[in-house]
């Protein structure tokens, strides 16, 4: 049986942290603002955040009132988190070091249940969507965000034609882990079988700007441990001619001295039923 990949080993994104941060949470976080209105948050309500990364949903949810639970299973993810509630004084966001497919939290403990791009590398996408539905009161709703269509994903399309121009040879590795799980039917399928109930996903669109792409690239190329480690094979001098390959890309494409990437993600919003 093959091992996991490279985003399937908590060391590789606490390796991360600083990159994922800096480069990537300027798009996710879109996602996460969208989902706190979809979910009708309200204040005092319990709401766990599974595979949480750096935060950005845990936080926004408790500026919002809600007592939070930030979990991942990488450390430094999870260090990153404490950091950030206490710089703002959220002493409502708890955050601990926890297996999405197998969370050590009761059944029925909360309000609401979300995870934003994270459940999609989870090696059993299933196993981890039911976790998110049996922490939840009977009622209780659950947010998942995966990405949509592969060809509105302008971010990860410009490094790959970024690579491709600079080894014309290059091939990916097959499937990506976060490509198991992608658009609005494949969604709704494992959020019903998972037992959420009234699901439904609401497909957007946000845009990352980039105003300085010398500084985004050298975050970028290590935000995400699938990156960091094409990277690292590459060596810092092939590494370096993508890095002009892309920034010149961006620059090509910028208005006001800002480039635009657009990226398409799924919401999915379910319920857990009454009689759960």
């Amino acid at each position: 049986m093959p091992g996991p990949s490279p985003d399937q080993v908590p060391q590789n994104w606490s390796a991360i942290t600083s990159g994922y941060e800096n480069a990537f949470e300027g798009l996710s976080s879109q996602f996460a603002a969208d989902v706190i209105p979809l979910l009708n948050l309200e204040a005092g309500q319990r709401v766990l955040d599974v595979a949480a990364g750096t935060g950005a949903f845990s936080l926004m949810a408790a500026q919002h009132g809600a007592h939070v639970l930030a979990t991942d299973f990488a450390a430094g993810m999870v260090e990153r988190i404490r950091a950030r509630a206490a710089a703002l004084n959220l002493s409502h966001v708890a955050a601990e070091v926890m297996d999405g497919q197998a969370l050590t939290v009761p059944d029925g403990s909360f309000d609401a249940s979300v995870s934003i791009l994270g459940l999609i590398f989870f090696h059993d996408l299933q196993r981890g969507m039911s976790e998110l539905r049996r922490v939840l009161r009977p009622g209780g709703r659950g947010a998942v965000v995966c990405w949509g269509d592969m060809q509105k994903l302008q971010l990860m399309s410009a490094v790959l034609d970024a690579v491709c121009t600079v080894i014309p040879a290059f091939q990916p590795a097959g499937t990506p882990v976060w490509a198991r799980l992608m658009g609005a039917e494949a969604l709704r399928d494992q959020m019903q079988a998972a037992g959420f109930r009234d699901v439904q996903v609401t497909t957007v669109t946000r845009a990352l700007q980039i105003a300085a792409p010398d500084s985004f690239w050298n975050e970028f190329n290590h935000s995400a441990p699938p990156l960091a480690a094409m990277f690292d094979q590459l060596g810092p001098e092939r590494t370096a001619e993508v890095g002009a390959v892309f920034t010149q890309s961006l620059l090509a494409r910028a208005t006001d001295g800002v480039a635009t990437l657009s990226t398409e993600a799924c919401i999915g919003i379910g319920r857990a039923a009454e009689d759960s």
